[in-house]
């Protein structure tokens, strides 16, 4: 008798369970729903920003274009790598190659652009859980700002598939991010390391990048050894931009020289202090307001209540955030990860504020922990006691972000494909068919535009006052000058100066442009 159930027991044992457990059917379908809401969060995001595709781009994306073709096609008319971050440049640089057309680099900005919001439901899957975590990264994905919608009398340029640094920047933050917290859930040195490589290229990307950096260094002090994790860090970081800092200094005698020459060159009209408070409802959008006052009201409630449930007890009861991140190694740290992040968005909210010029895209690097912040203080009307409480606040939530995400259809207004020519373009292939090699451009505006779209040397003047037309009195050489009609954006040089000086003879006339040769004075 001992023996046969002996040998059932064995076979029970080595016998296999056809049917997947209940369990594993459930962690099944909740992989499956999560990777697919992933794949088609990136696709509408990268769809909604690719829209329009459009060959017409100026100045700051000329920059960068232009830069790409100094890099890939050895073009020596113009170049400002000595004082723009030279990442985005690089990756056109890189596709150019396979296919040398302005489409291309709006591509891969698109493509870059979207997966910002994978990165940041990456990061708050590990500290608030994947329904906060998906609605950050929908608020990161659908904000009407960050795809390039503006309200009317909102000027700002494109965001969402403008051909500038900033948002591709604030993927590379939302990646050094998560990196940093995958670190310290597993703590080794080659995950600190790699985090500090991300994170030099976001400093790349966009050197105004640093103080995002700066902040987020300070997590590597919730290592269980700081100071080993500061060491691969640094690592890292040293990894990633060291070859830059040393091709600066050989290239223009000083590891930091394009970071100071840069911030020669960061200048414009100052705004108040509170610019980015005052448009923060047209940036970060209204119901990312109603998030933050809802975390708020969370954190009161459930402080409340551990005071309540230490008077009755004298124990405090653990939050839903400290089982969380006890799941990812972060138990440690509890509520202090989502301080930080009040921390992070309140230093750079200073930061920018207090810099002499300001524009709307300058505040981007705010984004992730707005959000991150906004969605645990969203997912709370999903988590409401009650059934009926749940599905009320879900109805509610869902017809908030759908209303906030509404403007975005206007992306699709125009066509896909936006084959018009703008008139600098016209300018330049008249200029290409009439001019010899060799001539020079002279341009106090948009010059970077007639330098990408022509193999002419461009020579850059002063904008406006005293200095331009005392350049203009001292032009190196003869060539063309281009200058623009009175508009709301430029005034000068005046064309009746112009045309009463001897040593410019007008060329040609455009509608919004005139060439004049010129003559350099002797």
């Amino acid at each position: 008798m001992r023996v046969r159930q002996t040998a059932l027991r064995m076979t029970r044992a080595l016998q296999l369970d056809p049917a997947p457990s209940s369990t594993s059917r459930l962690i099944r379908r909740r992989f499956i729903l999560e990777s697919a809401f992933l794949v088609l969060l990136v696709a509408a995001a990268f769809v909604l920003r690719l829209w329009t595709l459009s060959q017409v781009r100026f100045w700051d994306e000329a920059v960068y274009l232009q830069n790409a073709d100094v890099i890939c096609c050895g073009k020596t008319n113009y170049s400002e790598l000595d004082s723009r971050p030279p990442l985005l440049s690089i990756l056109f640089a890189a596709v150019f190659i396979v296919w040398h057309h302005v489409y291309a680099a709006c591509i891969v900005t698109a493509l870059l652009n979207a997966l910002g919001p994978l990165c940041l439901y990456g990061s708050g899957r590990m500290i608030a859980g994947p329904i906060s975590a998906a609605i950050a990264a929908l608020l990161l994905a659908f904000t009407p700002f960050f795809v390039g919608v503006f309200p009317p009398g909102f000027i700002s340029d494109a965001t969402g598939n403008g051909l500038l640094s900033d948002s591709p920047a604030l993927t590379l933050i939302a990646l050094g991010f998560w990196l940093l917290l995958r670190a310290l859930h597993r703590q080794n040195d080659l995950r600190f390391a790699w985090a500090g490589f991300a994170l030099a290229l976001a400093v790349l990307m966009r050197f105004a990048s640093l103080s995002t950096v700066g902040v987020l260094a300070l997590l590597v002090f919730a290592a269980d050894r700081w100071w080993r994790a500061a060491l691969a860090c640094a690592a890292g970081l040293t990894a990633g931009i060291g070859p830059y800092l040393c091709w600066s200094r050989l290239r223009y005698g000083g590891f930091l020289h394009t970071f100071q020459h840069g911030w020669t060159n960061f200048e414009g009209p100052g705004e108040s202090f509170s610019f980015y408070l005052r448009n923060f409802g047209n940036i970060f959008s209204w119901i990312t307001l109603a998030g933050l006052a809802l975390w708020i009201v969370r954190r009161a409630w459930e402080y409340r209540e551990n005071r309540r449930q230490e008077n009755q007890d004298g124990t405090a009861k653990p939050g839903a955030t400290e089982h969380r991140l006890a799941r990812h190694g972060l138990g440690k740290q509890g509520h202090r990860l989502e301080a930080f992040l009040w921390l992070w968005a309140a230093a750079l909210l200073v930061f920018f504020s207090a810099l002499h010029h300001k524009e709307p895209r300058y505040a981007m690097p705010v984004a992730p922990p707005l959000f991150l912040l906004a969605g645990i203080g969203l997912g709370t009307t999903v988590k409401l006691p009650g059934r009926a409480a749940r599905i009320a606040g879900t109805v509610i939530l869902v017809g908030g972000l759908a209303l906030t995400f509404a403007p975005d259809r206007h992306r699709f207004d125009d066509p896909f494909l936006d084959d018009e020519e703008s008139e600098e373009m016209r300018v330049s292939a008249f200029l290409n068919e009439n001019l010899r090699s060799g001539t020079i451009l002279y341009a106090n505006f948009n010059y970077p535009v007639f330098a990408w779209q022509t193999y002419l040397p461009v020579h850059r003047l002063p904008e406006s006052g005293t200095a331009l037309y005392d350049a203009l009195n001292r032009l190196p050489g003869d060539g063309i000058l281009i200058v623009y009609k009175p508009n709301d954006e430029i005034a000068e040089p005046r064309l009746e100066w112009l045309d009463r000086n001897p040593h410019f003879v007008l060329y040609r006339e455009f509608s919004r442009i005139v060439l004049y040769r010129t003559r350099a004075v002797r």
